[in-house]
């Protein structure tokens, strides 16, 4: 009896012990694992991001930056002049401008023509395609603008240096001609469609002028055109993260236009639509191919959009600098002896000659000599600066204005009778903004990826806790069997003692 009941204990302590060993194999696998992911989650997770981010057909990033994947948006603002004959006024009346507009157009960008280089770069082309919305806009495409001509400006600005008998012939042609030196057309005309203009055609002629249209428009021949802004070499980031989205070289679509020298002629900085991680960048840089150029903007402060904190860069009174604040810049002068003050940069050797300079709008930031010329402009640092705001760790733009205003300059000629009585004046023609806004649901994926950083993290630690917990039990119940056995054991022992006892009796 008493072997028995030996043997039938000895049976459950045996399962007890099978059963603790599988528990405790169990709370053992789950704390080497909890604890090894954890250790490793941070590498781990960097490189799942590293994936995502890199530029690759199949990552994620690829399938935000082929095409604009939020809503962005062209704003133009145009400058009626009010007062045509103040050009030309003998009483030194001031031109004065009223602001027009805005006219805004919903914008889609996509890149064609994508190469994958085995240098870790990608070569494309970038289409713009815009579209009209009268919903969002103040004004229609019918709205008609009045200012300087810009086939005259350009005209007598080619013809700077040139023979005094060569001006006078031209200027007698154009006034055969009817040529005007203020012209009155439609937005829509000014924007897209284009107008005809005599001179242009005759200009392009005799190689007065190289604007290569036989129409005019600011975005003439653009919409929907991807050969347009030229062809773009940019990083993938495959070497290294942090040069994400950076350029290596840009072909213009005319290959006739004449770069920029030294530093102000290299290609730097990113398309705007594509940002390495910026961990602690003082300033960002992008390439501006309209203008042929980059431009910096400077960290101002941290800033939230839509729950997320990104890093905010703005435009500086350095940014269109020629050389008075910061001394490189002054290859942005159109000779070294002659540098305009700064705040407005010359453009016209990326505009076809033409003569053409951007400055901030309503020349914000600009030397007060260019507002003095005339009136109307209202400088506002809230309305007119740059902004870009930028999630630091997978670079990821919040939000965008970047905006900028397009100037033609008429000079003095005393053989043109058309500018004999011209004051030199930077006259203000237009100036746009696109703005972009990441939407809920992108914020939300940006949310969840930079949580799943420490979410990992978390989870893993909690799922080696749970092993340790495990195991710990198991370790309880070990010791406490442990206990009974020898309780039993020292039961068993004393009935062994009273059986030998009641026998010898």
């Amino acid at each position: 009896m008493l072997t028995l009941t030996i043997s039938r204990q000895s049976n459950k302590t045996m399962k007890l012990w099978h059963k603790l060993a599988i528990i405790s194999s169990i709370g053992l696998v789950l704390t080497i694992f909890g604890l090894t992911i954890g250790i490793l989650w941070s590498m781990i997770y960097s490189t799942i991001l590293t994936g995502q981010l890199t530029l690759t057909p199949t990552s994620t990033n690829h399938d935000l930056w082929k095409e604009t994947p939020i809503p962005m948006f062209l704003k133009l603002y145009f400058f009626n002049l009010t007062n045509p004959q103040a050009f030309t006024s003998p009483d030194g009346t001031k031109p004065n401008f009223v602001e027009m507009g805005p006219y805004v157009y919903r914008e889609v960008d996509t890149k064609e023509d994508q190469v994958w280089n085995s240098n870790g770069t990608i070569t494309y082309k970038r289409k713009r395609t815009w579209t009209f919305d009268e919903s969002l806009s103040k004004g229609n495409l019918s709205d008609y603008v009045t200012n300087l001509n810009p086939i005259t400006a350009s005209v007598a600005y080619a013809l700077k240096g040139k023979s005094a008998i060569l001006r006078d012939i031209v200027d007698r042609m154009m006034e055969s001609m009817g040529q005007k030196l203020v012209i009155t057309k439609t937005v829509n005309e000014l924007i897209f469609e284009g107008f005809d203009d005599q001179m242009l055609r005759i200009a392009r002629k005799i190689n007065f002028t190289e604007i290569p249209w036989d129409k005019f428009s600011w975005f003439y021949d653009r919409n929907g055109n991807k050969d347009y802004d030229g062809t773009f070499t940019m990083l993938t980031g495959k070497n290294s993260l942090l040069e994400l989205g950076e350029l290596t070289k840009w072909t213009p679509q005319d290959r006739k236009l004449v770069p920029y020298p030294g530093e102000c002629g290299k290609v730097k900085g990113t398309n705007g639509d594509l940002w390495p991680p910026l961990p602690d960048n003082k300033t960002i840089t992008f390439f501006v191919s309209d203008i042929c150029t980059y431009m910096s903007l400077t960290y101002d402060n941290i800033t939230v959009h839509k729950g997320l904190s990104g890093l905010r860069y703005i435009s500086d009174d350095v940014m269109l600098d020629n050389g008075q604040k910061v001394p490189w810049r002054k290859c942005y002068c159109a000779t070294p002896d002659h540098c305009i003050p700064s705040g407005v940069l010359d453009i016209s050797r990326c505009k076809w000659n033409a003569p053409a300079f951007i400055s901030m709008p309503h020349f914000y930031l600009a030397d007060p000599s260019y507002r003095e010329r005339v009136t109307g402009m209202k400088p506002d640092k809230e309305k007119h600066e740059i902004r870009i705001a930028i999630e630091p760790k997978t670079g990821v733009p919040l939000n965008v204005k970047a905006q900028l205003q397009l100037n033609l300059l008429i000079q003095s000629d005393d053989k043109m009778k058309m500018f004999r009585n011209i004051t030199s004046t930077y006259v203000p023609m237009l100036w746009f903004t696109q703005e972009a806004y990441l939407t809920d649901d992108y914020a939300s994926t940006i949310k969840f990826i930079l949580i799943l950083q420490s979410f990992g993290s978390i989870t893993c630690y909690g799922i080696a806790a749970i092993g340790i917990l495990i195991l710990s039990i198991t370790l309880f119940l070990i010791v406490r069997n442990n206990l009974k056995e020898e309780e039993r054991q020292n039961l068993l022992s004393k009935n062994d003692n009273v059986d030998i006892a009641d026998t010898s009796g």
